[in-house]
């Protein structure tokens, strides 16, 4: 599996903290995927129970329907969409383009992991709108990397995507562009 970017946990609160002054700023409930469908993503940091009130995102976890008292160690985290590098940190898409998951409370998620995300939009017609949401781990850090991979298998290139050997057979499309992903469709 690709190596992991491993982070300080000291450095995780100030990671989460400083998200509002990421560019673009970084949303709980949005991707460059149609909402509703889902994608594979790699989890870099996890947030303590702690940090969770401190996030610019709290009131939009709250508002989409999660209640304060199913947030724990882990109920949200920060992945990379995009793999590995680029001229400087700030400007590489896998530090740009990263996203915050929300994990419901059934689900734990270790670094490196590569999970199947519900890819959430903002509130609309009044609603909290809803969130990127873990909806299973599809590979534990370190175990079967022939099933998950960042593709294409070249590591000299800096937008690779996630890719599992198991997506074309379930249905999933390949999304090209500035934006490139795989992803399915919602039903």
């Amino acid at each position: 599996m690709a190596t992991l970017l491993r982070i300080p946990s000291l450095a995780l609160p100030l990671i989460l903290l400083l998200a509002a002054c990421s560019t673009p700023p970084l949303r709980i409930e949005s991707d460059s995927v149609p909402a509703g469908s889902l994608r594979v993503a790699q989890v870099i940091a996890i947030a303590k129970h702690e940090d969770i009130p401190k996030l610019e995102a709290y009131k939009g976890i709250i508002a989409a329907g999660v209640a304060d008292s199913d947030l724990s160690d882990g109920s949200i985290v920060m992945a990379r969409i995009y793999c590995c590098g680029g001229p400087t940190r700030e400007t590489s898409a896998e530090y740009a383009d990263r996203r915050m998951l929300y994990v419901p409370k059934d689900l734990r998620v270790g670094l490196g992991d590569f999970v199947e995300v519900r890819v959430g939009r903002p509130p609309e017609h009044g609603d909290g709108g809803r969130l990127n949401t873990v909806t299973r781990i599809v590979a534990k850090d370190g175990e079967s990397p022939e099933h998950c991979w960042w593709d294409p298998k070249n590591e000299t290139l800096w937008l690779r995507t996630p890719y599992c050997d198991w997506m074309p057979k379930e249905g999933w499309t390949k999304q090209g562009g500035i934006s490139p992903a795989w992803f399915k469709p919602a039903p």
